[in-house]
């Protein structure tokens, strides 16, 4: 009977472990996509398109205001229509939100944030610019970091980076029950993986 019952609360304990680190490591999947640091100022703001609801310009835009930079370069070469550019759209909203034409720079190639770090590039040094901040979505930022990181590499630009929240899920606790957060967790892990294997 002793055994039995040494057994039954060595398997709870067992169990209750397993479900504290199994939640744990999950969350640091999340976690781990997002890089936390402070934007330095810079020669310009590059604003990574794929945003949904135009966090990524309104962090781009809030920053411009502060002082970070006095430029900002809108990066993304999506159609959503056979009118219509999704770096327009992105450029519209931020003149809508106080930001002057002449502080806008446009690059429209980049279908990827591989082309959108490529490009960019091509854009400061053309520029002369020395220092940008990226702006990104915050789950975002650490595929953004590795691969920018790396294109510019020998370039001798300082790069800093800043993560915009996310306006329908601002946080990612307990995100493995959600399947909409589920949904863009998992996908962007499976990209980061795809590209480390492609560029590393």
């Amino acid at each position: 009977m002793k055994k039995r019952t040494t057994a039954l609360i060595l398997l709870v304990v067992f169990v209750t472990l397993l479900a504290m680190f199994h939640q744990r490591l999950l969350q640091s999947m999340a976690d781990y996509l997002v890089v936390k640091e402070n934007p330095v100022k810079s020669d310009v703001i590059i604003v990574l398109g794929g945003e949904v609801y135009g966090e990524r310009t309104t962090m781009a835009v809030q920053l411009y205001k502060e002082g970070k930079a006095p430029m900002l370069l809108f990066s993304d070469g999506t159609a959503l229509s056979w009118r219509t550019r999704a770096v327009d759209e992105m450029i519209a909203l931020a003149v809508k939100l106080g930001v002057p034409e002449s502080a806008i720079v446009k690059e429209q190639k980049s279908r990827s944030t591989y082309e959108n770090a490529l490009y960019t590039k091509e854009i400061l040094e053309a520029h002369h610019w020395t220092s940008a901040i990226v702006v990104t979505s915050a789950w975002h930022t650490r595929r953004s970091q590795w691969i920018f990181d790396k294109i510019y590499h020998d370039s001798g630009i300082r790069l800093s980076y800043a993560g915009a929240p996310d306006k329908l899920y601002p946080n990612y606790i307990g995100w493995w029950k959600d399947p909409e957060r589920q949904q863009i967790i998992l996908t962007e892990w499976a990209k980061l993986l795809v590209y480390w294997i492609r560029y590393a």
